[in-house]
């Protein structure tokens, strides 16, 4: 007689600190939980996990014990299906947020809402700036004119037929201030666009900002109203603990952990 199949948390991983939970959580729970991750806009790969998903949807929950959902929270569509599905098919599910930077003093941040926010700001700020966003949101800058481009990308781009305003920068060493440094240094920019993401994979961009005392134009995370996420792995751990020990079987769509 064959043994009964382990029971699984879905990990919806779209940040570093979500691949970090996943690996830490298959170290955890090695003989007592299968852990299996989609991968949604990032190249990290878990140790330890069945990484059998990558892209956008939303993979099948069947068999599935608990949801994380580990996405970036400006990736509001898919936050929105994950936590639909999860209600669908009355699995708990926890959202996992890294925390969001605080503000430095010598910060010079102008906060906006969203893409448009910071499209609209921009005309007043500098005439080179530098976008470290995702590259579909690059588009919403080409109206704006007198103004010139310098793109921060990870790779680079396997086809670049924008404008001549937009220049493409691969920037390999992201997370060292020093590298950071430097693009700002040979791109020229006066202005730094971004995400308030809160992952280190960004933060080494606003110090090398500040470093330089750059205007950064920051677009604020979006608010997640009736969410309380988990911002720590270790927090994460008693999250999942509870649920399978039963204390949070009924609260479907589970909020208040920090």
């Amino acid at each position: 007689m064959s043994p009964e199949p382990l029971p699984a948390v879905r990990i919806f991983a779209g940040t570093r600190a979500a691949v970090r939970l996943a690996t830490a959580l298959a170290a955890r729970f090695d003989r007592d939980l299968r852990v299996a991750v989609a991968l949604c806009g990032i190249d990290l790969v878990p140790r330890g996990c069945l990484t059998d998903f990558i892209g956008a949807g939303v993979p099948d929950l069947a068999g599935t014990a608990a949801v994380i959902d580990g996405l970036s929270p400006f990736d509001r569509r898919l936050v929105q299906r994950v936590r639909d599905a999860s209600l669908r098919a009355r699995i708990p599910r926890l959202a996992f947020r890294p925390p969001a930077w605080h503000r430095h003093p010598l910060d010079r941040w102008i906060e906006v809402r969203d893409l448009a926010g910071a499209v609209s700001a921009i005309p007043s700020v500098a005439q080179t700036v530098l976008l470290a966003l995702p590259e579909s949101d690059i588009a919403a800058f080409t109206p704006v004119d007198e103004v010139s481009f310098a793109v921060r990308m990870a790779r680079p781009p396997a086809r670049w037929d924008r404008s001549r305003r937009f220049t493409a920068h691969v920037s390999g060493s992201r997370c060292h201030h020093e590298a950071e440094v430097r693009l700002l240094r040979s791109t020229r920019a006066g202005a730094v666009v971004m995400r308030a993401t809160g992952c280190e994979a960004d933060a080494a961009l606003v110090t090398a900002a500040r470093t330089l005392d750059l205007p950064i134009v920051m677009i604020r995370r979006p608010v997640e109203r009736g969410e309380v996420p988990a911002r720590t792995i270790g927090v994460a751990v008693d999250w999942i603990e509870a649920v399978r020990s039963g204390v949070s079987a009924e609260a479907l769509d589970v909020p208040a952990w920090r």
